[in-house]
């Protein structure tokens, strides 16, 4: 289950990071090529790239890595503890992780909120960027939810093994 959650998140997430990097690099093409051969640039460019793009390959990114286990982890004194104090270091950094993921979804919500009653822009051109602010509740959520699910992995692998230890000893 929690295999198939993580390769399905995975796909759409890469999907999507790699949408915004390909738009990306089409968008900055185009402008660069019309500013250099016509002296005309695509209006607000760089807005659109700072406030649209950037922002939604970033924030991708994390939930990706989560998927992929590739955070910073410290495997050299964790690695070195028995399994069950290993299950409790994970469970506790994974709800450690989970209560953080949904406090910056929380105050993410709520400055998206704000811009959104602003009609925020991009600086001083009229290109909205007020949309953008909601991808922070939305990949923190996600990223809680990971966690949480890892945390039911990880409990529900450690009372697999007290199981296994119980059937043994019978």
């Amino acid at each position: 289950m929690v295999r198939l959650l993580n390769a399905s998140v995975d796909k759409i997430l890469s999907v999507l990071a790699a949408s915004a990097m390909v738009g990306m690099m089409l968008h900055v093409m185009l402008h660069a090529t019309l500013r250099s051969a016509f002296d005309t640039p695509l209006y607000g460019a760089n807005e659109i790239i700072t406030y649209w793009y950037l922002p939604a390959i970033v924030l991708l990114g994390i939930p990706a890595a989560q998927v992929k286990n590739q955070h910073i982890s410290v495997s050299l004194l964790v690695g070195t503890l028995d399994q069950k104090i290993q299950a409790i270091f994970y469970v506790f950094a994974y709800l450690l992780g989970a209560v953080v993921s949904v406090g910056f979804a929380w105050f993410g919500f709520q400055r998206a909120k704000d811009n959104m009653a602003i009609r925020s822009t991009a600086g001083v051109t009229d290109i909205v960027t007020w949309p953008v602010y909601f991808l922070v509740p939305l990949i923190f959520s996600i990223l809680a939810i990971l966690y949480i699910v890892e945390i039911l992995a990880t409990v529900r692998a450690g009372a697999a093994r007290l199981d296994e230890r119980i059937q043994e000893e019978d």
